[in-house]
């Protein structure tokens, strides 16, 4: 649901998709991107929120939800979820790569935070990564 200023009641929008919905935010370009449940990552064609046209990004999750995306710049992005998912993607999201650097991580992963060039992946059980540039995320 939406609400801007001057309107009398919140404005309700259809989900995007039939599984139901993880987490959502903003893409540098001002996108909205919706991850499901069922570790699908949708995000919409047009900047804001006047027009909802969402196309799904090619992501193998193996069944595993995606709980959060972060984006580093506009084009790098990362995907993280159940088992210690880890997904990169070089095109803005349009598609999606499994990053293995996670494999051996006994635990969910469920929120991705970047702050110019560091990025930071929290998990459970103290699980703590962290992104100093180059190709994979290392344990704190």
């Amino acid at each position: 649901m939406t609400w801007t200023p001057g309107q009398e009641y919140w404005q309700p929008h259809n989900r995007p998709a039939a599984r139901r919905l993880q987490n959502m935010g903003w893409t540098p370009s001002n996108q909205i991107w919706v991850s499901t449940r069922g570790g699908e990552v949708l995000i919409n064609k047009k900047p804001g929120i006047a027009e909802e046209q969402y196309s799904t990004a090619q992501l193998n999750s193996r069944g595993f939800g995606i709980l959060d995306v972060g984006y580093l710049n506009d084009n790098v992005a990362y995907a993280c979820g159940g088992s210690g998912s880890l997904f990169k993607s070089t095109d803005g999201g349009k598609s999606w790569k499994r990053d293995k650097a996670t494999d051996n991580v006994a635990g969910n992963l469920y929120a991705i935070k970047f702050f110019k060039s560091n990025g930071f992946i929290l998990g459970n059980d103290g699980i703590l990564l962290r992104y100093i540039g180059g190709t994979q995320p290392n344990t704190a």
